[in-house]
């Protein structure tokens, strides 16, 4: 099945899980980048695996944070957007978001606050839990 071949409904229903899923992804980036200074190396290295390469992501960890919350954003503002649309009209000829996009933007903003509170507030304690200073 095609593009083309998608009704209305399927193609928007498809564009708003598209817009979630960069979400999601990127805000597990940005996460991922937060913890690869310090915790997960120890982590790792508890586990018996090496990590020595993840210093390489680190300097990467605000501009994936940013952008993963525009991602986010923008996916919060369609799904709002078409959610309104599809409740102010009876005869609404889009599809109303699925509870798969609900899920996945709301997995994508956790993501993403912790990444951002991540240097601040989560290091420091975890970083005491694994033996590290």
């Amino acid at each position: 099945m095609n593009k083309d071949s998608l009704t209305p409904a399927a193609a928007f229903a498809a564009s708003d899980r598209g817009v979630a899923t960069i979400g999601t992804v990127a805000g597990a980036g940005a996460l991922f980048s937060a913890a690869a200074c310090c915790v997960l190396p120890l982590a790792f290295a508890a586990l018996g695996i090496g990590a020595g390469g993840l210093a390489a992501i680190v300097p990467f960890h605000w501009p994936m944070t940013i952008a993963a919350a525009a991602a986010i954003a923008l996916g919060w503002l369609l799904y709002i957007r078409k959610r309104r649309a599809c409740a102010a009209s009876a005869n609404c000829m889009v599809a109303p978001p699925t509870r798969a996009t609900l899920v996945m933007l709301s997995l994508a903003t956790v993501f993403v606050a912790l990444s951002a509170v991540w240097p601040s507030y989560l290091e420091e304690p975890l970083m005491k839990l694994l033996g590290g200073t």
